[in-house]
This record gives C-alpha cells, structure tokens and sequence, in this order.
C-alpha cells in the first residue's frame, strides 16, 4: 500500500499495521465508529470510508448490530472451505450442533460445506470422496457407526495426502493421536445409572445402541455403576439395536420387560428419543411414568421436555460443542495446535422422569 496521506489511510494503514504485527487475532473486535472517531479525531465519515475499504481488502470483517471484527488476511491465499460430515442433519441435536460450527466458521471468514452420511458406512464413503475432490482446508466429521468404523480406510489416507486437517465429534478415531471433541460418555452411564440406585432401584433395565461408540461406553458407565452396589447385569433386561432396526426393537423390548414377572423399576435409555418411543410403549400398556416405571436418557434434547414427563438426562453440550469444533479445525489449518483432543465432563440434569423406590 502507499505512504498513507489522507484522514482515511492513516486510519487504513493503522489497522493493517495493526494486524501484520499480530498485535490482535482474528475475530477481536475493533472499536466502535465513534470510538474510532475520537482515538483519530476525524467524523464518522472518515471512519466509515476507512472500514469500508478494510473490508474490501480482507482485513476486517462486520456483523450487524455487533461491529467490527479482524479477519485473517492470510485466508486471501489459502482455502477458506471446511466440510462438515455428521450422521445426521435436520433433527435431534445436530441442528444446535451445526449452528454453533457455521457461526464460528463465518466469523473467522471459513465457509461451510455441510455432508450427510445418514448414519452408512458407504454413504459416508461416498461423502469423503466428494469431500476430497474439493477444495477443502479442514473436515469435521462424526464418523457413521463408530464402533465398527473406526475411520481407518482410504478415506482417511486420502485426507492426509491432501493435507486436509481433520477431527472427530462425538467419537474419536481409533487413532491414539487423533482429533476429537467427545462428552465422557462412560461417565454418563454411570452417573445417570447411579442417580437411579441412590432412589433405592435395583432392577434397573436399559437400551443401548450398539453400532456407535456412545452406545458401548454409555453401557459400560451401566454396568460400572451396578458392579459398585454389588449388582449382578441381568441380560434379560438389556436391549441393544442397530440403527436398521431402532424403531422396532424398542417397541419389542419394551413390551418384553414391561412383561416380566420381576418388571424392572427403571431403565436407562440411549437417548432422548428412545425414552420418548418407550414412553409411549408404557402409555399403550397402561404404566405410569414415573410412578410405574423410572426413567433417564441422554443429551438433554429439546425432546427431553416436550412431553408431559420432563426427562432426567445427562446434558450434551450441542452448540458449544459446534464452536469448539470449529475453533480447533481452525487452530489445525492455520497451524496453532496439531491434534487437540477435549472431553467435556457428563453433567446430570434432574427433572421429573424418575421416582424413588
């Protein structure tokens, strides 16, 4: 740029000055137009002709009602693209999900390329071969059926060949040094099983998905959290489906145990969803939650109170989770960490759903 010579180049060149000497990060805010006004003594005007142009170039970038914002200058030369890869997209908690990872991505100047493996091993196949054949700088992923994919394919090759940085959600690699954001799954399952044998249950009977990696540590937490109160696992009482049949298995296993001559007292579910289709179950039967029947699930859903019986859950973190995806995919493109790796702690959420014995 030239030798700055007008009110609004100086101005201009202050702040490129400002971001070429690392002096702040991209995404800190800039002073508001009459801040500015006054650190410069010039109008509004003046400052309005020099953000504009800051903008133009890369520099800065504005969010209504919010301000300015430094952006990377550097993303000019490099891919500004980062695909996301879920199992799913339009419901549940994904959508909270995906929010907070767009949000973050458009402040910091990325743009989001959003994929659906719809919980397939071969659709998600196909996804990573659309996803390598663009110009992509980083993936987030949550891998389809994490317990019997562990992501270790020629997709995976094929992202390191191309440079593409990438980290998990939900579930991690079966890497010892791969990039994932996961909630203490097994710590879930303990504590939510343990929440329902301090209100003196002991028949506890629960359902499990059993092609995801949630699934099996959430089990795990069960069985950990009865081994301690010297309960035996009875396995007449506990389901575990695939995702073809997630639908009908519930309802056979629910009209299974609530036929038991021993009927357990409480069940721990996989989610929210599958407490909301046992639920129903229940009403069909004639129980009553939770004065028949206790029960807790998983991820603190909008579905958790949108029925009469308000869930006991454990909480998953949604759209702080999308953030916190986003900002280390981009700490990892622009060369701030390699491989962060983050655990957020099972955080129990008690509400109407369960009775004491």
């Amino acid at each position: 740029m030239k030798e700055a010579e007008t009110k609004h180049e100086i101005i201009e060149q202050y702040y490129i000055n400002t971001v070429e000497e690392k002096k702040v990060s991209a995404g800190d805010q800039l002073p508001s137009e009459n801040e500015m006004a006054s650190i410069f003594n010039v109008s509004r005007h003046t400052v309005r002709q020099a953000l504009t142009y800051l903008v133009q170039e890369g520099w800065i970038y504005k969010e209504r009602g919010k301000g300015s914002f430094y952006a990377n200058k550097k993303l000019k030369e490099t891919k500004k693209n980062i695909a996301v890869l879920t199992t799913y997209i339009s419901d549940y908690i994904f959508p909270k999900i995906i929010s907070g990872i767009e949000e973050e991505l458009r402040k910091k100047g990325y743009n989001l390329l959003l994929f659906n493996s719809n919980n397939d091993i071969e659709n998600e196949r196909i996804c990573f071969e659309n996803i390598i054949n663009q110009d992509i700088a980083g993936l987030i992923v949550e891998p389809a059926q994490s317990t019997i994919n562990n992501l270790h394919h020629e997709s995976i090759k094929k992202l390191e060949h191309n440079n593409i940085k990438y980290i998990a959600i939900n579930a991690n690699c079966d890497e010892e040094n791969s990039a994932f954001i996961i909630v203490d799954d097994e710590q879930g399952g303990y504590k939510i099983t343990n929440y329902l044998l301090e209100l003196g249950h002991k028949n506890i009977a629960a359902i499990f998905k059993a092609d995801d990696l949630q699934g099996e540590k959430r089990r795990k937490g069960y069985i950990k959290a009865l081994k301690e109160y010297d309960l035996s696992l009875n396995k007449n009482i506990v389901g575990e489906y695939i995702t073809d049949n997630e639908e009908m298995y519930i309802d056979q296993f629910t009209k299974k145990i609530l036929k038991l001559e021993n009927r357990p007292t409480a069940i721990v579910c996989y989610n929210d969803k599958v407490a909301l289709r046992v639920i129903d179950n229940c009403r069909k039967e004639g129980i009553k939650i939770p004065k028949d029947l206790s029960i807790v699930s998983f991820d603190d859903s909008s579905l958790a109170v949108s029925s009469d019986v308000k869930l006991t859950t454990i909480k998953h973190p949604k759209e702080e989770m999308g953030i916190r995806a986003a900002k280390c995919i981009i700490d990892m493109i622009e060369g701030r960490i390699d491989k962060p790796q983050y655990t957020y702690s099972a955080e129990l959420i008690v509400r109407d759903s369960c009775s004491r014995v």
